[in-house]
């Protein structure tokens, strides 16, 4: 069976798991999104539709030409994901302190976990570091080496920014459609940018009267184009770096320009479109105090990655400037 981590909170009974999920999903839009398939080993096979049969048609008295469709396989690898936190027990039983030091650690090392899941979410590269899995930009990379070209989209407008004129917040949206309509189904479940980028969608939306609003299992307002959720990816560990620059080049390096960025958008779909794997479900343990050290261990240990079976399941629009002006 396949979870959400926001499905799986609102299950949980152990309180020590339910905390470390909550607190994931407080600081990650993205855990309370996707879906995660549990495979039970450190690696799975994915199969999809390479060549289609070729269908034909005959004279009377003949017969069909005979066609059999192709599959393709790819491997897809889970990462070992976890961490420990630990707490010193003169900290921890220190009667002075304003909260628990336990869960105060707790808390900074899962912001912290959030924070490194949605850049890995982007950016991650099994060829610079084979501990990782990879991520949105690579794998929209090889759709497009392979020759889906519609999931790489180009800005129509690289220079002048959003807001700058009427003329070019509705290039923009002109774009956004594209983006959108080059996902199955033509209906993304969300669009992940930085948050210039997203301050100027809304702007731009709101202006046209498009922009809608909901809200998430925890109260907070939603951004939504249509029924596509619009993200803010955030920054990552050290707080300030953000995950997706505004520093991109108008050709969709990663860094290395001025002032472009992009705007992925992802359609979730376990076994047909994109999905999460893990070999099981994260676990949460208090391994109490140990032999080593007078310090109290609790250990996350969770072994996922991500898998990708449509390529019409991710795309990119690159090439974006948000606002010259700012």
């Amino acid at each position: 069976m396949a979870w959400t981590l926001a499905e799986l909170s609102k299950i949980e009974t152990d309180p020590l798991r339910k905390s470390v999920i909550d607190m994931l999903l407080l600081e990650s839009n993205l855990l309370e999104l996707v879906p995660w398939e549990t495979i039970g080993t450190l690696a799975t096979t994915i199969v999809r539709y390479k060549d289609l049969p070729s269908f034909g048609y005959r004279k009377v008295n003949e017969g069909f030409s005979e066609s059999t469709g192709r599959f393709e396989q790819k491997t897809e690898s889970i990462s070992l994901g976890g961490l420990d936190i630990d707490t010193d027990m003169a900290i921890a039983r220190a009667k002075n302190t304003i909260e628990d030091a336990r869960a105060i650690q707790q808390r900074m090392a899962l912001k912290s976990a959030s924070y490194q899941f949605n850049w890995k979410f982007i950016a991650g590269d099994p060829t610079t570091d084979p501990e990782e899995f990879k991520g949105l930009r690579l794998r929209v990379d090889d759709i497009n080496n392979e020759g889906y070209t519609d999931q790489k989209i180009a800005s129509s407008d690289t220079d002048t920014g959003i807001l700058n004129s009427d003329a070019a917040g509705n290039l923009f949206l002109d774009d956004l459609d594209k983006l959108i309509y080059a996902i199955d189904g033509h209906n993304p479940d969300f669009l992940l940018m930085n948050k210039k980028t997203l301050m100027a969608t809304r702007s731009v939306l709101r202006r046209l009267k498009l922009l809608n609003n909901s809200q998430d299992m925890f109260g907070r307002n939603i951004d939504m184009y249509g029924a596509t959720r619009l993200v803010d990816i955030g920054v990552r560990a050290d707080q300030t770096t953000e995950i997706i620059l505004n520093t991109e080049t108008a050709a969709g390096a990663a860094s290395g320009g001025t002032e472009c960025t992009s705007i992925y958008a992802v359609k979730f779909g376990i076994g047909d479109e994109f999905w999460g794997i893990q070999e099981y479900p994260l676990e949460v343990r208090d391994l109490g105090e140990l032999q080593t050290a007078p310090v109290y261990r609790t250990r996350v240990d969770w072994p996922h990655g991500m898998a990708t079976v449509s390529p019409r399941s991710i795309a990119r629009l690159y090439g974006i400037v948000p606002d010259t002006s700012a």
